[in-house]
């Protein structure tokens, strides 16, 4: 956890930014704040790749106090050089590769000490619309952005070619030198961003770009795109006009029309001598005094013919919007932008919507030096194209839902109240995402041969991990029950059939053996685990997260018991308290799920996936000499 020194000090340099001054001694902070190292380590070690390796064998494993002091004392004197990240190259889901820069420990720790001072100096003044990447800000805050851009025409899509790779290095620098005086720190991001990367054992030099894959590019990457949010910003202020859309001339006069019937019926009411009251939508005579029979047929006449006038008045509504489609006085402009991916959405004409496009395409290019894919760029109607942000299908809805049907067998139709931009699940998405079970069209299922040899929990919770990811990656769409209906069926057979196989009997079995009252369930360790399903599905409020204040150091700077574990100065196996001590690390629980060592069933009993050892012990372990702990005072 940062001290109340070291958070004063960010604070000090997010104030400074704010009133528009430029912020100095940011190296001085890196030397001088010992936590700012120790809580970039508890960042670092908590990530999936900690323990992948960069170009040497250093990972995050065998970390310590001395390591940081040694790295801090180079950074000092000048020695500090950052080596070549390690090129790999991952699937995209377009079939692609993408290529990922692994940088080594020790830059890794470097990085993300800078990272949390430039968080500092930018979150503030960051767009609220730049959703990538950033503290308390993720891909469903976006989406849910995008939800509220009511009445909006037209989409205007964005992809810029290659963006981490073309990111230029000159005007990056030039941004950064726009708020900050301290030229090591300056010098120390450049060093960084020169280190060039290695791939197939041949170096290559880095002229442009930041490395996917490290630790401080995303930061970097928000900081080189703030400028396009700014120039995003100072265009929605020249576009909008007018506080909402004029009502429809039309609409009025038939609300108009309808209110009149209704007056005159409550009229002709007030002159019965007996009273009588219209319950709404029903045709039911409610008879309180005893009428004589003429009264009753000439009432029920009435009821008949206003409920005719009101139908007729309700389905002409239908068909006249409350308010204008196109009104000259009314303009919108919305963005969101999620790293390099951008969305802007306009309420216009289409000429506007192409002098949007090509406007920030040349800004792009101008300002920025990003080029955009043709391909991928463009212009789509909200209503009849959609288009595709973040794996999700957006659209404008046309504001009508299936009702019921009438006696001739139609259905009439009757207007949504408020919601006009709809997310729904892209079912080439679905598909593809079933191709592991089966498939859908036809509705087969297989088992997945993988996961014959894990036992009964491991295969229950590697099927729990994958379904609920997907499902719950578009708990915010609309259809997200009905596109994904099938998809629960497809999995749970493709469940029940990789038990069969696994046990060579049939599916029947297994659902006598594993289901109780339609629930798929396993019980281990007294805990009873049960296959996931929709219904158990968590949506999430879609309200936009706040930033948080670094002076309070909540929501940014969490206390975590590993720096706790790792001051108290003490090897968990042995005991001992004098000397030095490294933190072994494993990369995850199921490496030492066989439990034959002392220490692995240590960190077993404690659900860690890290134990703090002296060097000794370190050493003993991982030379497979580690007595155990029981004899060791022996």
């Amino acid at each position: 956890m940062l001290s109340n020194r070291t958070i004063m000090k960010l604070d000090g340099l997010q104030k400074c930014v704010q009133n528009g001054h430029k912020v100095k001694d940011l190296f001085k902070i890196m030397m001088t704040s010992d936590d700012l190292w120790m809580e970039a380590y508890a960042n670092i070690q908590s990530n999936r790749g900690a323990m992948t390796k960069g170009m040497d064998d250093s990972t995050v494993d065998g970390f310590s106090d001395e390591l940081t002091r040694a790295i801090i004392m180079k950074l000092k004197d000048g020695k500090f050089r950052f080596s070549p990240v390690r090129r790999v190259y991952i699937p995209k889901a377009n079939g692609k590769m993408r290529p990922l820069g692994i940088p080594n420990f020790e830059d890794k720790l470097v990085q993300g000490v800078v990272k949390t001072i430039l968080e500092a100096i930018y979150e503030p003044i960051f767009s609220e619309n730049s959703h990538g990447f950033r503290p308390r800000k993720s891909c469903h805050t976006a989406l849910s952005s995008i939800k509220k851009w009511s009445g909006t025409s037209w989409f205007i899509e964005f992809d810029i070619k290659g963006y981490f790779d073309n990111i230029d290095h000159a005007i990056l620098v030039k941004l950064l030198e726009e708020r900050i005086d301290d030229r090591r720190f300056i010098k120390l991001i450049k060093m960084m961003l020169q280190a060039g990367y290695c791939e197939d054992w041949k170096f290559h030099r880095t002229h442009s770009g930041t490395p996917q894959g490290g630790v401080i590019s995303p930061v970097l990457a928000n900081i080189y795109l703030n400028r396009l949010d700014v120039f995003l910003h100072d265009w929605k202020s020249r576009f909008d006009r007018g506080e909402g859309k004029q009502r429809n001339p039309e609409w009025i006069r038939l609300h108009t029309i309808e209110w009149s019937a209704i007056a005159n019926i409550k009229r002709r009411q007030a002159l019965l001598e007996n009273g009588y009251r219209i319950s709404r939508g029903r045709h039911t005579l409610d008879s309180k005094i005893p009428l004589s029979p003429e009264d009753i047929k000439t009432i029920q006449e009435e009821i008949q013919e206003f409920s005719l006038q009101k139908r007729k008045i309700n389905s002409l509504k239908k068909q006249k919007p409350a308010s204008l489609e196109k009104d000259e006085n009314f303009r919108k402009f919305h963005f969101s932008r999620y790293a390099d991916d951008f969305l802007i959405g306009i309420i216009g004409s289409k000429k506007e919507a192409l002098n949007i496009l090509e406007g920030v395409k040349t800004f792009l290019r101008e300002e920025l030096n990003l080029e955009t894919s043709e391909d991928k760029t463009g212009i789509k109607n909200a209503r009849s194209d959609g288009t595709l942000f973040l794996g999700y299908m957006i659209r404008k809805s046309n504001n009508l839902r299936p009702k019921g049907k009438k006696k001739d067998g139609k259905t009439f139709q009757q207007r949504n109240s408020g919601v006009n931009i709809r997310l729904e699940v892209p079912k080439a998405k679905v598909d593809s995402f079933a191709r592991k079970f089966g498939t859908l069209d036809p509705m087969f299922s297989k088992h997945v041969p993988q996961r014959i040899n894990d036992d009964d929990l491991e295969i229950l919770l590697g099927f729990n991990q994958e379904f609920r990811g997907f499902a719950q990656y578009y708990a915010i769409a609309d259809d997200v029950k009905v596109k994904l209906n099938k998809l629960q069926w497809l999995v749970e057979s493709s469940l029940l059939k990789t038990f069969a196989n696994k046990y060579k009997t049939t599916v029947g079995h297994i659902v006598e053996r594993y289901k109780r009252k339609e629930e798929f369930i396993i019980r281990s360790h007294g805990k009873t685990y049960k296959f996931f399903r929709l219904k158990n599905l968590k949506k999430p409020s879609g309200e936009l997260d706040t930033l948080p204040h670094l002076g309070s150091g909540i929501g940014r700077f969490k206390r975590t018991t590993l720096l706790e574990r790792i001051a108290a100065n003490k090897c968990e196996y042995c005991g001992k308290e004098d000397g030095y001590f490294e933190v072994h690390h494993i990369k995850k629980m199921k490496d030492v799920s066989k439990q034959k060592k002392e220490w692995q069933r240590q960190m077993i009993a404690m659900q860690r996936k890290t134990l703090v050892l002296c060097v000794e012990c370190h050493h003993k372990l991982h030379t497979g000499k580690l007595p155990d702990a029981r004899y060791i005072n022996i």
